[in-house]
């Protein structure tokens, strides 16, 4: 009886180990493609790339983790309670940090004037689409998007 508790609770910590672990990852992820676009946009613009952006992202992403550290500590006093089961407030962090990371990727983008750029834009309005004739006016955009980007 004794050893399915602590079962029970050791596959608790791993799924627990394992989510922390994924939203690390997805943190230092987010942080290259944040430094891979934004080299990309300085190449586009014909500025000179030094390795300062790069000692800057390994900084932000220090920050991030010491940042992810206090969610894990929240987290950790969450486990007090028994309908607290997963690491809530690390994946809140790691959604914040995603969602910052994404915004600056839309501005690198914006930087290098790629179309991808006008994605957020378009999925933003999308979603602030409250009737049939807005959904038409953004299919109609989308069309005259897609005919001016085949033109060229």
């Amino acid at each position: 009886m004794m050893e399915r508790y602590i079962s029970y609770i050791t596959q608790d910590i791993h799924h627990g180990i394992a989510i922390l672990f994924v939203c690390l990852v997805t943190i230092a992820v987010a942080c290259m493609m944040d430094l891979w676009t934004g080299i990309e946009a300085a190449r586009a613009n014909k500025e000179k790339v030094r390795s300062k952006p790069l000692r800057r992202t390994g900084a932000k992403m220090l920050d991030y983790y010491r940042i992810f550290v206090v969610f894990v500590l929240i987290d950790v006093l969450g486990l007090c309670f028994p309908w607290y089961g997963l690491p809530y407030a690390a994946i809140i962090c790691t959604v914040a940090v995603i969602s910052i990371e994404g915004l600056s990727i839309v501005e690198n983008f914006k930087k290098k004037k790629s179309h991808a750029a006008d994605v957020a834009e378009v999925a933003k309005n999308i979603i602030e689409c409250l009737t049939k004739e807005d959904a038409e006016k953004i299919i109609k955009s989308i069309k005259e998007e897609k005919k001016r980007y085949e033109r060229n």
